[in-house]
């Protein structure tokens, strides 16, 4: 089979997002600029922040010029980025580094895998009105409940996608998916019970959400199977409690197509 007629049949899954929103802060990571974008949520309590990412710092070969506070609209796809957070980072983040990395010195060693879920960039326009738009196809790797709610993250193998083989199953290209989580709110989508199990297909429209939280330095430990650090501890009860803010970033479902 020719290169040209594998691109022709190869398809993808879709993976949309449009929302707009007011800037709160930049930086830059390498080549690339980052964003936080406070965008108006489902609660009049809070806006919703979301991270954005301009891959090299430029969209069509050009820079645009941001400013904190603008008010801008993008469009671009959800991609999840894995990143490494250390215990020490943890303990500066909790405000009480110097109380946890005295009880537990070997704390600052401890390296922990997470992973943040983006907005990628492919334009940005000054904010012509509200926007929070997603629409994503993917197959559901893992389905679970929390206190009754339903979530499942689906895998996306979209156009973004990067290519780990040339040679995959049935001649095409094999790619490493992007995953996004899906808050099903109460388990329900336009009044339907929703019932999910793993490698079910599915189209998702909704809106990025952002959850937040707090990890207390136990679940932390335990995410990173060092949970014995607390045993000899002292103080252990009151260390296990220290807590650091965390977000998260889902699509609620607003409809679903539950393909086969």
């Amino acid at each position: 089979m020719s290169s040209k007629t594998q691109e022709r049949t190869e398809r993808f899954d879709l993976n949309q997002v449009k929302v707009s929103g007011v800037i709160q802060r930049l930086w830059s990571r390498g080549a690339d600029i980052l964003l936080r974008l406070a965008v108006a949520g489902r609660s009049a309590e809070h806006a919703d922040q979301f991270t954005l990412v301009i891959p090299g710092g430029g969209l069509d070969r050009l820079s645009p010029t941001l400013m904190k506070a603008d008010r801008i609209s993008v469009v671009g796809h959800i991609q999840d980025f894995p990143y490494l957070e250390t215990g020490l980072q943890f303990a500066e983040r909790s405000r009480s580094a110097e109380k946890l990395l005295s009880a537990i010195p070997s704390l600052g060693e401890i390296v922990s895998e997470r992973m943040a879920t983006w907005v990628v960039v492919h334009s940005l326009e000054a904010e012509a009105g509200p926007a929070n738009e997603v629409i994503l196809d993917g197959i559901v790797s893992r389905v679970w409940n929390r206190r009754e709610q339903l979530f499942a993250r689906l895998a996306i193998y979209d156009p973004y996608t990067e290519v780990i083989e040339k040679t995959g199953k049935n001649n095409r290209l094999r790619r490493q998916a992007h995953y996004a989580s899906v808050h099903f709110l109460d388990g329900i989508v336009q009044s339907r019970s929703v019932k999910l199990a793993q490698k079910d297909r599915l189209r998702v429209r909704g809106v990025l959400s952002e959850r937040r939280y707090s990890e207390s330095l136990a679940m932390f430990l335990m995410r990173t199977q060092k949970i014995g650090l607390l045993a000899n501890a002292a103080d252990a009860d009151e260390l296990r409690e220290i807590r650091v803010p965390r977000a998260a970033t889902y699509v609620v479902a607003d409809s679903l197509i539950q393909f086969g």
